[in-house]
């Protein structure tokens, strides 16, 4: 699963989640377009705050 299919399917905006997370929407924003690497505490605070477990974001293989 990737991060933005998951905030938008929920309806959580980009602001939603750096409120929840405490990341900038920037950042957020950056990460979700793969213009900024995730780190292992970031993806753990995005992960509780779409109330996702952490495993499903590394899933080994994408559908398209």
């Amino acid at each position: 699963m990737d991060i933005k299919a998951v905030r938008q399917q929920k309806g959580i905006t980009q602001q939603d989640l750096s409120e929840a997370t405490g990341i900038d929407q920037s950042s957020i924003s950056r990460m979700e377009n793969g213009k900024q690497g995730i780190s292992l505490d970031n993806l753990y605070q995005i992960a509780l705050a779409l109330d996702e477990p952490i495993e499903s974001f590394f899933s080994r293989s994408q559908t398209a």
